[in-house]
């Protein structure tokens, strides 16, 4: 693998990537790292990460567990918190309720934070679940750059297809070509 003139070290330490890190030596007292594959091992998989905002935590909760397994999810139940944690987090799917708190009987805490997701994460889809389905509210969010739109009570396969479609593939294909 290397020419004679290098000498590798007995030290490998074991990335939590499942990567062999070799420490190889040069003839001048220099050396450098090498990355290898551990054989054997499942690489490692990047899931598309969502952020699922409500301030009904039961269904922060339903929708955490349906998509656990498949995405890295991510939940908020008020308004500064989905901010952090979008900011933080930089969701690839956004799921957000738009009658919150402090305006329950208004869509405009929801508006306000879906044209945030849209201003500062520009790659970020967003999808909208909310009990006011009103036309107007409908083009208000399609306006702002929603991606799609569910009225409350939703059918929970509906949801998962419109996630599925949203889901960005080109990070996936990405990143199994790199492994």
């Amino acid at each position: 693998m290397f020419p004679s003139v290098y000498t590798q070290k007995s030290l490998q330490v074991p990335h939590p990537l499942y990567f062999l890190v070799s420490y190889i030596d040069q003839p001048n007292g220099t050396g450098f790292a090498v990355l290898e594959h551990e054989e054997g091992r499942k690489a490692p998989v990047m899931k598309p990460r969502i952020l699922i905002v409500d301030d009904d935590s039961a269904i922060t909760q339903q929708l955490y567990w349906t998509l656990c397994d498949e995405y890295d999810v991510v939940t908020a139940n008020d308004l500064q918190t989905a901010i952090r944690r979008a900011t933080f987090y930089k969701p690839d799917i956004s799921i957000l309720d738009l009658q919150m708190p402090p305006e329950r009987d208004s869509p405009a805490t929801g508006l306000r934070l879906l044209e945030y997701i849209k201003g500062h994460l520009s790659n970020s889809r967003v999808l909208i679940m909310s009990s006011n389905s009103t036309p107007d509210v409908r083009s208000k969010c399609l306006e702002a750059g929603a991606d799609g739109f569910f009225a409350k009570p939703f059918e929970l396969e509906d949801m998962l297809a419109s996630i599925c479609k949203l889901t960005p593939v080109h990070r996936l294909e990405l990143f199994a070509h790199i492994l």
